[in-house]
């Protein structure tokens, strides 16, 4: 049987999608884009709102349509493609830990976390060496750059993804595709 889809769970997906293009611009504009990761920001909120399926496409068109859009992050080297598989593996797994768990919200963003360093390290090993760069050391320079978006990450996610499920509980809209998940909102309270 199909999935019902749900409008509002895909809206929702599009305004992070568009907040993942939009904020950083605005970081780069005060030269904080590489070092708070503000691509991740809205994109870890929003996979916490919306289902697995939405969570994936939220990933994976984010960084491509900014790369069209912005130029950032750039296609060569290769950047925008790792940050496509990157963002779209990191994105899902915030989902479905959220959906299918009943993990705090701020272990499964740690979780994600670390997840999303070790295929950025698997990624480099691959696409690096044919660009004549040293994967181990790119690799630890942006682990070492990206400290900073880690903590941002993880003391404003988990205060604003509480904050979106109280706003969207306000207007009552859905979070979820199927009404079972509701379990959703005790991580909400963890």
């Amino acid at each position: 049987m199909h999935e019902q889809i749900h409008i509002n769970n895909l809206i929702i997906a599009v305004i992070f999608t568009a907040l993942g293009v939009i904020l950083p611009v605005l970081f780069h504009l005060v030269g904080l884009g590489p070092i708070f990761m503000p691509m991740f920001l809205p994109l870890a909120i929003g996979a916490f709102l919306v289902t697995p399926s939405n969570a994936l496409i939220m990933g994976f068109f984010t960084p491509l349509l900014s790369a069209i859009l912005t130029g950032m992050p750039p296609f060569y080297p290769p950047i925008a493609g790792v940050m496509v598989v990157e963002l779209t593996l990191f994105c899902a797994l915030i989902s479905i830990l959220t959906h299918r768990t009943r993990l705090p919200l701020l272990i499964v963003l740690v979780a994600a976390i670390v997840c999303d360093r070790l295929v950025l390290v698997i990624l480099y090993s691959f696409v690096m060496p044919l660009f004549d760069i040293s994967a181990g050391l790119f690799s630890l320079y942006d682990i070492a750059r990206g400290i900073p978006g880690i903590i941002l990450m993880i003391l404003l996610v988990p205060v604003m993804v509480r904050r979106s499920r109280q706003l969207l509980a306000r207007h009552s809209l859905r979070l979820y595709e199927h009404s079972d998940h509701s379990h959703g909102d005790n991580n909400e309270q963890q």
